[in-house]
């Protein structure tokens, strides 16, 4: 008659628990660290961007405040006025000063 041979479980060592856990640690860094890493190459990318438009608005609203005063000028003014048939009339023109 045969020998029945009865195959006793492993129950897993502490260490052997230790090393499943500190595997699963160190995958779980690796993995936010490359993450952490993505997501702040893509948000120095989108802060350069935003200061780039940032700086040519601002470029933009400088054109447009100088082109502003130029249309505003005074002889400007007048010599439109001129074109379109109006004169100034020196009578009508009231100073006022503050004190």
């Amino acid at each position: 008659m045969a020998k029945i041979v009865k195959k006793r479980k492993r129950k897993m060592t502490f260490i052997a628990k230790a090393c499943i856990f500190f595997l699963f640690s160190l995958v779980c860094m690796l993995g936010s660290s490359l993450y952490v890493g993505t997501m702040n190459a893509s948000l120095s990318i989108k802060i350069q961007k935003m200061n780039n438009e940032i700086a040519s608005l601002k470029m933009e609203n400088q054109n447009l405040s100088i082109e502003i005063q130029t249309l505003q000028n005074k002889e400007r003014v007048y010599t439109i006025a001129q074109d379109a048939g109006m004169d100034q009339n020196q009578d009508n023109i009231i100073s006022v000063r503050e004190d």
